[in-house]
């Protein structure tokens, strides 16, 4: 217990796996957490006694799994092994912690999403106001060293920026103040890993720090004080998961957010661009259409693209030019695809070497792919000899990396096993000392074999046999019924129920032989494959840079494949204001819909003349289809990519928001209309002139005379102050009268025909407003029964011929008293219950207290009050 105590006093946040044999075991609070998060017996060590300590343990070979839902619940976990052998210990096993294992920093392959990054990061705000926060942001993935750093200004941009990086952990200085000042970023993100540190941040050790790891200070690096002191964060706690303390980066990149698109928390979310809103899945998102990638790196970098799409319109063009060769270019984007199916994660690849765990097999999946990269270059030289000016994105570049597939190919064997202590991992022939250590072991197995052969004739027992265990090493076994037959000279070793064991001093002899010469096999591949994995480490940097290249070039023909599969155009960007879209389509729903069966729409937008466009239209028309598919073909855009259109033409928007749908959001509190407001309060806010911003409803969560004043303050707001360029889709009719009073409002709505009292869905977007909802007939197709479909129509009859109440009815009635049995209407005022109900304030109340008054309201009128 000394032994853990002292690692559980090193890690004391941590959750300890101790290493006991066969199992991983977990000891006071560690066993208690462990057997309630997992599923474990709780049991004691030192039973009986009084002061029994509580533990559990998993099995050693099932702990990986174990390790990943402690992860996914945001713990931390400490790898506690035996480090010598015990046979050969004096007294107790000597342990060592090899991992240490957090949500940000995981190395295991099976627990990472190959084509997402892992990204671990840190904030570090200034002191004083949080109106006036200012923070430093830093995050890198430690398995591929990718690092990034940036300064930000306000609570807003942190949390869009966040949302943008979705770091699997995230750091916070210790203390109140910092607590107050980041805690919209935990409102915003309340599943977030956040770690407090244990210490705040210090410029000059930060700076020290950085030029040790880095080997530059920060403003060499190009980090301002607050990006330097998260930057200084990450590392030091990355490097104290590493029991080494070792922690190889390249170099960390500053980064502006004003440089891409900036796309806000809930508006990734509407638009799902990496995941949908039900299901939080790939599948059925933007990303899920997109991401034809083959490889794992180009999986990442595809999504880097979609997260930060540009505003520079050169490097727009830049990557369009590439993905536009490769649309027309079949046949080289076949062959590169091919090849890129055979190549592995270099970039984690060569991480794991940096980090000094690469397995054998790591190493010889790293040569297999590097052989891969001069196919590649001869594959585009080939095809790009004929271009005048061929896309710099598709330069293969100078570096092939053949010397270091040579020296992998040379050291290791064709597929080594898993593990160093299985031995076979290095080449015959690459070192002669080990060379003649196989041949003694293979040749003293083999002189077993024949000192089996030989004594069966000699003693004439035909049931001998030459064994080996690793309690007593090889030894002759002999059955009871032929105990007379064994010579003087054999020396027994151990009795069993229907046998004896024997050794003769040629037995061991040969043991000695073959025994010394495995285990110095072991030892010494183990030393010539640390250093050829030293070697892959240097050669790190050429290794990532080369992934990087083949990244941008998977993620550029996967743009290439969709485009031409399903039928996209080069859009033109430019530095103008105008969305130009002829024919566009929504990527997703596209995919989704029978093959024909979407129906395809011109979208023009211009902030000097046709700015706002007001879009009405009964539900399930596919209003909000083509409010979303617009922004999205925004950003396919700016992603440098093809979109769904005939012809596209789009000036590069700045941010993108949308305010789409209507849902309670109870961990946070909030009622729906009050969700409604704070992101439309958003988008006001930040919005520009270079915006592009989706209204899918506004005000339909309160009362509709507040509804209607709030959407037309909105628009005429967007309209007089912003000038962002806005679709704005409503049931709100009395919107279209906005286009009269305001220059650059413009009405839309998406067609519909009435045939024999039915309703078709033409799904068209045409001009022109409408005063129709047509939401009986909605109700009608979902389902609703004929009696209370031909009650409504009665109603709406009355309604629209100015009956008001008497159209319902000879009287309105009470929510809460029946009318009596005359049919007179119950008497004039409030009873307490109502009362009660009339003293709510629905824009205030929250969705716990709404449901503990209707319970109370319930519980009064059963008691009759």
């Amino acid at each position: 217990m000394r032994q853990y105590l002292e690692v559980k006093e090193r890690y004391p946040e941590a959750m300890v796996f101790f290493r006991l044999g066969d199992f991983y075991e977990m000891f006071f609070e560690d066993a208690v957490d462990g057997a309630r998060l997992l599923d474990l017996t709780l049991t004691t060590r030192d039973k009986g006694r009084d002061d029994a300590i509580p533990m559990c343990g998993v099995p050693h070979h099932a702990a990986q799994g174990y390790v990943s839902r402690l992860i996914e619940l945001g713990r931390k976990v400490v790898i506690c092994e035996q480090v010598e052998d015990p046979r050969q210990a004096k007294g107790i096993v000597r342990r060592e912690v090899t991992r240490v294992i957090t949500p940000g920093v995981v190395l295991d392959e099976d627990q990472l999403e190959a084509k997402a990054p892992s990204y671990l990061a840190a904030v570090v705000p200034s002191a004083g106001a949080a109106a006036g926060m200012h923070c430093g942001l830093a995050f890198l993935d430690v398995t591929t060293g990718d690092f990034r750093a940036t300064e930000l200004a306000g609570s807003g941009a942190l949390v869009d920026e966040v949302a943008r990086v979705e770091p699997r952990e995230l750091l916070q200085p210790p203390g109140e103040p910092a607590a107050q000042t980041l805690a919209p970023l935990r409102h915003a993100f309340p599943r977030l890993c956040v770690t407090l540190l244990a210490d705040p941040p210090v410029a000059a050790a930060d700076d020290a720090l950085l030029l040790e790891t880095l080997g530059a200070r920060a403003a060499e690096l190009g980090l301002g004080p607050l990006a330097a002191a998260a930057a200084a964060a990450v590392v030091r706690y990355a490097r104290g998961t590493q029991p080494t303390g070792r922690l190889p980066l390249g170099r960390i990149v500053p980064y502006e957010p004003a440089d891409y698109l900036v796309v806000d928390e809930s508006s990734k979310a509407n638009l799902e661009l990496t995941r949908t809103l039900m299901s939080r899945e790939k599948r059925g998102s933007l990303l899920g259409i997109l991401d034809e990638t083959l490889t794992a790196m180009g999986g990442r970098a595809l999504r880097h693209w979609l997260a930060f799409p540009l505003l520079d319109v050169v490097g727009i063009r830049r990557r369009q030019d590439a993905v536009e060769l490769l649309v027309e270019r079949a046949g080289l984007r076949t062959k590169l695809r091919a090849i890129l199916r055979e190549v592995a994660d270099l970039e984690r690849l060569a991480g794991r070497a940096r980090l000094g765990v690469a397995t054998p097999r790591d190493l010889a999946c790293l040569r297999r792919s590097l052989e891969r990269l001069p196919l590649v270059a001869a594959a585009l030289r080939a095809e790009l000899h004929d271009v005048l000016d061929p896309p710099a994105l598709l330069d293969p570049g100078d570096d092939d990396l053949a010397d270091l597939a040579r020296l992998v190919a040379h050291t290791l064997v064709e597929d080594p096993p898993l593990a160093l202590k299985d031995g076979g991992v290095i080449r015959r022939g690459f070192n002669a000392d080990l060379d003649e250590l196989v041949d003694i072991r293979e040749g003293g197995k083999g002189q077993i074999l024949a000192i089996e052969a030989r004594e069966r004739e000699r003693t004439g027992i035909g049931s001998l046999k030459v064994r080996y265990n690793r309690v007593f090493g090889y030894y002759i076994e002999v059955t009871r019924s032929n105990l007379k037959a064994v010579p003087g000279e054999y020396t027994r070793k151990q009795t069993l129920a229907g046998a004896e064991r024997f050794v003769t001093p040629e037995l061991a002899e040969y043991e000695a032989k073959v025994l010394g010469a495995e285990e110095r096999q072991v030892e010494l591949e183990t030393r010539l494959f640390d250093a050829l994995r030293r070697e892959v480490a240097a050669a790190a940097p050429r290794v990532a840079a080369a992934g990087a290249r083949l990244a941008a070039l998977d993620a550029l023909a996967a743009l290439a494949e969709v485009a031409h599969t399903s039928g996209y155009v080069r859009p033109v960007v430019d530095e103008s204001d105008v969305v130009d879209l002829e024919d566009s389509r929504h990527p997703v729903v596209e995919r989704l819909a029978a093959p024909g069966g979407f129906v395809p729409n011109d979208v023009r937008l211009d902030p000097r003349e046709e700015q706002i466009l007001v879009i009405t239209g009964p539900n399930m028309s596919g209003k909000s289809t083509v409010l979303r598919q617009a922004a999205l073909i925004a950003l396919m855009a700016q992603m440098g990519g093809f979109v769904p259109a005939r012809r596209a033409r789009l000036g590069v928007v700045d941010r993108i928001f949308t305010r789409v749908g209507a849902s309670d959001n109870l961990a946070r509190g909030e009622s729906t209309f009050m969700v409604e407001m704070r992101e439309t309060a958003a988008i006001l806010r930040y919005a520009t002139r270079r915006s592009l911003i989706v209204l899918d409803e506004i005000g339909r969560g309160t009362s509709t005379y507040d509804g209607v004043s709030i959407a037309w303050a909105v628009a005429e707001y967007l309209h007089d102050v912003v000038g962002a360029k806005t679709l704005f889709a409503t049931h709100y009719h009395e919107l279209c009268a906005l286009e009269r009073v305001r220059s650059r409002v413009r009405n839309y709505n998406i067609a519909v025909r009435e045939w024999k009292e039915e309703i078709v869905f033409l799904r068209r977007l045409v001009p022109g407003g409408t005063n129709r909802s047509y939401g009986i007939q909605v109700g009608r197709l979902a389902g609703l029964p004929r009696a209370v479909i031909s009650r409504a129509r009665e109603i709406l009859t009355g309604l629209e011929e100015g009956r008001g109440e008497m159209a319902m009815g000879k009287a309105q009635l009470s929510l809460f008293a029946p009318p009596s049995a005359s049919g007179a209407p119950p008497a004039v005022g409030p009873t307490p219950v109502e009362q009660q109900l009339l003293d709510v304030d629905p824009n205030t109340v929250t969705p716990l207290e709404a449901l503990t008054l209707l319970s109370d309201l319930r519980a009064r009128l059963r008691q009759g009050n």
